[in-house]
């Protein structure tokens, strides 16, 4: 059993909060792609539709980098981006993977 406020889960804590950001921005992001008749018409619809994905995992993948500040047991911040964008990969691919899944029958892999 973990303790509340000890250093390990205080260490699973920020780890599961900065994933689980880095995650809902790949989803929230699909989601803008998916279903762009429910974003406003003209301009500011075409520049969420265009640039939303790109700046809402941006601002995700900071905020997990600044979320794992202290306490985090990698190197330094290159690695932590490194990491948290190789999560997000892994996100995206996965959520293309179960979408597209009955058009590529796997054919793919």
């Amino acid at each position: 059993m973990l303790e509340r406020g000890s250093p390990t889960a205080i260490l699973i804590g920020r780890w599961g909060a900065a994933l689980s950001l880095v995650a809902g921005s790949v989803l929230i992001g699909r989601l803008i792609r998916n279903f762009p008749y429910l974003l406003p018409n003209r301009l500011p619809g075409l520049v969420l539709y265009e640039l939303g994905p790109a700046l809402i995992l941006a601002i995700a993948i900071g905020s997990a980098v600044a979320l794992t500040q202290h306490g985090c047991g990698l190197p330094g911040i290159p690695a932590r981006l490194a990491l948290f964008t190789l999560f997000a990969l892994v996100a995206g691919v996965t959520s293309l993977a179960i979408e597209f899944h009955t058009i590529l029958q796997g054919s793919w892999l």
